[in-house]
């Protein structure tokens, strides 16, 4: 069971590192999202898993701030709720099964197995080909686009597509702002 555990956690954080930024503390690789869980569950299991899990468990189970789950979490009552939501959909139940049900801790075992055969898979990237490269090339931006990035190619936000105003309190065209404090003084 300890190597299922752990070819799961690989599965697990390789998942996570496809859905997350470069640099990020090793802290946030060990929560996944939701996104990232539904590519883990459609590839390793199967899409009624992942719709299941998406639509009924996931919620269940999520930090409610942060909407994201740990491995001890995903590897225990969730794949236990997940298991039991798979068996009462295949078997066309109006009740869901106890989590103890046989069925259930079966299903959840095989899942577990499935997902750990997979720990040596790189997850799928996205493909890009040359149009979408292109067009996503924040350096040939010209005019007024160009203005909303910054030299890295980041968006700067709303600051990027608005002309802010001064709204200070003074009137349009003065130049000293600041300097009232400093006359006063003397």
């Amino acid at each position: 069971m300890g190597d299922i555990t752990a070819q799961c956690s690989q599965t697990f954080k390789r998942f996570v590192e496809s859905s997350v930024a470069k640099n990020v503390p090793e802290a946030e690789l060990k929560l996944i999202n939701d996104k990232a869980l539904n590519k883990l569950l459609k590839e390793c299991i199967n899409d009624a898993a992942a719709k299941a899990a998406e639509a009924q468990v996931f919620p269940k189970y999520c930090d409610k701030k942060t909407k994201k789950m740990t491995f001890d979490t995903f590897m225990g009552d969730f794949m236990l709720e997940l298991a039991a939501t798979m068996v009462q959909n295949k078997k066309k139940l109006t009740k869901r099964p106890d989590l103890n049900d046989a069925d259930v801790v079966a299903m959840a075992e095989e899942m577990k197995k499935q997902i750990a055969s997979k720990h040596d898979v790189q997850a799928k990237k996205m493909a890009v080909d040359a149009a979408t490269a292109r067009l996503t090339d924040t350096s040939k931006y010209t005019g007024s686009h160009k203005e909303r990035f910054d030299e890295s190619g980041k968006g700067k936000g709303i600051s990027g597509r608005e002309e802010e105003a001064n709204t200070s309190g003074y009137v349009q065209g003065y130049k000293n702002e600041g300097t009232y404090e400093k006359n006063v003084k003397q």
